[in-house]
């Protein structure tokens, strides 16, 4: 109990936070264009304390999921569309500020966590300390100590931009640069992309810091998921291959994508078979076993930070091309499930700047009653010179949140399920 109690303090804390930071985004932005703002609020419904200051009424409420701005004219009606104040009285690009400062906001509130969070500590560079058996890095000639400086022409500095990189087109090969002996030499590194299996689930860490054969976590709409296989489950082996840790449980999986394996589960007194056939993942490995580390500064700080934003944007491509399905996201629950296994101030705050950008980069898509969708209605307006009406605007902006609720039902539900 004290546990779950915990843990929903801590979501609520991350909740508010990236609400608030979101809403001031906007509520500076209306200030400094001299856009009227009539409620700046923590919280929704009842008030535990207001105050009015120049204008603007300030309140803290008793439901702590989120807040709200509310800007003077940006819901269109007959008594402020006169107002000098207005929102509406603004032209197209300070309606973008605007309806923008909330993403931006989000962002930076990320990368302030980010800096902070990389910043005390060591980074992992590009320097090979060993391979893993049939590396292609090794293959290729490398050997421990030299320094990757490049992949495809593209400089790499940190561990995170070569495990983070994406190979296009249909080539599996790619051009390297490495540094030895003060020396750069360029090599062609052969089937650095392949195909392995994943079933989408996370391992619980020692406190050794070795990652064990029990499950801490199961990914939405993933096979492990859709089989059964829950958190807390020990995975004893793999098609009667034993698995004492999580390498070994997940070099067995890797082996064999789209191809039906049997998982040995042990939950509680009970051993079950699970029959489940590994997804078959396109993965960019040159076979790195270890990398050597050093201090971390501002710059390989930012360089995390850029690192961690493009995974994110990478995973919402993913999801609009089709790559991954709408039965792989996560709501509110699923949130609230990596809460629960986070520990410790430092992952509480890198998780917090990850659901800031999150909310950004979600916020931003032009969808509408999202602040990507405003932005598009003022984007048509310019381009058609006609306002959009205020029928329409209503409508879709209906017909999108309804759309929103839906979705959030679905992907809660789909949580649930997969936490039960």
């Amino acid at each position: 109990m004290i546990t779950f109690l915990i843990t929903i303090v801590k979501l609520l804390a991350i909740i508010v936070a990236v609400a608030t930071v979101h809403e001031f985004g906007h509520f500076l932005a209306s200030k400094l264009l001299k856009v009227g703002v009539d409620e700046f609020s923590i919280g929704f419904g009842p008030k535990i304390v207001q105050k009015k200051f120049r204008g603007t009424m300030y309140s803290l409420r008793w439901i702590p999921l989120g807040g709200y701005c509310a800007i003077e004219g940006e819901e269109a009606t007959e008594d402020n569309k006169e107002s000098e104040t207005s929102y509406q009285k603004k032209n197209a690009f300070e309606k973008i500020i605007i309806l923008s400062m909330g993403v931006i906001f989000n962002f930076i509130l990320a990368t302030v966590v980010f800096l902070a969070v990389y910043l005390p500590g060591n980074v992992a560079t590009t320097q090979v300390t060993s391979f893993t058996e049939n590396s292609v890095l090794a293959q290729a000639g490398l050997q421990a100590g030299d320094i990757i400086k490049s992949i495809n022409g593209k400089e790499v500095e940190l561990y995170s931009q070569i495990s983070n990189y994406r190979l296009n087109g249909d080539s599996n090969d790619i051009t390297l640069e490495y540094e030895r002996d003060g020396q750069i030499y360029t090599t062609t590194v052969k089937d650095a992309r392949r195909i392995e299996g994943k079933i989408g689930i996370s391992f619980k860490i020692d406190d050794d810091g070795n990652q064990t054969n029990v499950v801490e976590l199961t990914g939405a709409g993933t096979s492990a998921t859709e089989v059964g296989i829950k958190a807390g489950d020990i995975i004893l082996s793999v098609d009667n291959v034993s698995t004492p840790d999580a390498t070994s449980v997940v070099n067995e999986i890797q082996k064999k994508p789209d191809q039906e394996v049997v998982i040995k589960v042990q939950r509680g007194e009970e051993v079950i078979d699970y029959s489940i056939i590994p997804e078959a993942t396109e993965v960019f490995d040159l076979g790195i076993a270890s990398i050597a580390t050093t201090k971390s500064n501002i710059s390989y700080a930012f360089i995390e930070t850029v690192e961690n934003i493009k995974s994110i944007v990478g995973s919402y491509v993913d999801l609009f091309t089709g790559k991954v399905s709408l039965n792989n996201m996560s709501g509110i629950v699923g949130i609230g499930e990596v809460v629960s296994k986070s520990e410790g101030v430092l992952n509480f705050f890198f998780l917090m700047a990850m659901i800031s950008m999150a909310v950004g980069v979600a916020n931003i898509l032009p969808f509408p009653p999202l602040d990507g969708g405003k932005i598009l209605l003022v984007l048509i307006e310019c381009v058609t010179r006609k306002k959009v009406s205020e029928k329409v605007e209503l409508t879709v902006s209906y017909i999108g949140l309804g759309l929103l609720l839906l979705l959030t039902v679905f992907v809660t539900y789909k949580d649930i399920v997969r936490i039960i």
